[in-house]
């Protein structure tokens, strides 16, 4: 009597690729590495690269090199680009860029890029005056308001800054983008495309001390939200045009 044939007795074994096999399969990709670097009220830091034929600019970063890793590779560029050794406190966002994404530039045979974007911090009025560009790399440096750095950045570049920008202030973790756009749930920021402006009524930013002992507090603020996550502001009016804050109350009124 013959024994049951099994449909797995006549499959044939898969077979192990070798290790240059395996190596020749894994996707290749480009690590770059940037940072969000602003000033005391909050503007961007962009610079601008001597070598972009269209004349956009870009975050403070560069390329991630041979076996370096991308962390390593944004503060050397921050120390090559702006003369400044800066801590990094976070990774704000991630980001995965198509081989054939439209805003590459002409000629460049790129297998595709993952960028990460590191929170840079705030620099004080002293590091913003010691910064010195590499002339034969960078022409000029900007701090500007979010509305327009995205101007000068290439449209990817700019959606991948915002997202940064708003990741930090909002602090809601790590932003994932693919080619621009989140590939989870786009967080409140950037669903109600918030952006940060200078306020032009402001000599100073606020004092970062803490509250001297027996001082009465003189001004109360308040975040509000609506339940669809938008922040509730008031227009006051001001010689230069209104000037959007929070909700608050002055001691006394």
């Amino acid at each position: 009597m013959t024994s049951p044939v099994s449909p797995s007795d006549h499959h044939t074994p898969h077979a192990v690729p070798s290790p240059a096999q395996y190596a020749a399969s894994r996707h290749a990709a480009w690590l770059g590495a940037a940072a969000i670097i602003t000033n005391e009220v909050g503007q961007v830091l962009l610079v601008r690269p001597t070598y972009r034929e269209d004349g956009s600019w870009v975050l403070p970063g560069g390329v991630v090199e041979r076996g370096e890793h991308p962390h390593v590779t944004c503060r050397r560029e921050i120390t090559e680009e702006l003369g400044l050794d800066l801590p990094l406190s976070s990774v704000l966002a991630v980001h995965s860029f198509s081989a054939h994404h439209p805003d590459l530039q002409p000629g460049t045979h790129c297998p595709g890029e993952v960028r990460f974007v590191f929170n840079g911090g705030t620099l004080t009025p002293d590091q913003v005056e010691a910064i010195r560009l590499p002339s034969e790399e960078l022409s000029e440096c900007v701090f500007l308001e979010t509305r327009e750095a995205v101007q000068r950045l290439r449209p990817v570049d700019g959606q991948i800054m915002l997202a940064a920008y708003r990741a930090r202030l909002g602090n809601t973790g790590t932003a994932h983008l693919a080619d621009g756009r989140h590939i989870l749930d786009v967080p409140a920021l950037d669903r109600h495309d918030v952006h940060v402006r200078f306020r032009p009524l402001w000599d100073s930013p606020l004092h970062p001390s803490p509250v001297p002992e027996r001082l009465p507090v003189q001004q109360a603020w308040a975040w509000c939200f609506v339940p669809d996550g938008r922040v509730v502001v008031v227009a006051d009016p001001g010689p230069r045009g209104a000037l959007p804050m929070l909700t608050g109350v002055r001691a006394g009124s």
